[in-house]
């Protein structure tokens, strides 16, 4: 989950998540968004499911770990996104 501002589409954020994380990144689908004073004023928190395969092989942990922390790095410096615990 990434807490944004308000104005800021979930789309935008699945759109970027695939570019960063390139072919591996199946799928990425939006499975909640939450407005409420956890994420403060102006802004809401979009939680989505993420979902890496490769057609010739098992990836490994690592590789895995390494798609997410580029989609982290990518949404955080297009959209000032903070991944939330």
């Amino acid at each position: 989950a990434f807490a944004v501002a308000d104005e800021v589409p979930a789309g935008a954020l699945v759109a970027a998540a695939h570019e960063a994380a390139g072919p591996l990144l199946r799928e990425a689908r939006v499975f909640d968004v939450y407005r409420g004073e956890q994420v403060g004023e102006g802004r809401k928190s979009i939680a989505f499911r993420v979902e890496f395969r490769s057609p010739e092989r098992t990836l490994t942990d690592e590789e895995a770990a390494g798609l997410r922390e580029r989609i982290v790095a990518a949404l955080r410096e297009r959209f000032g996104a903070e991944l939330r615990a």
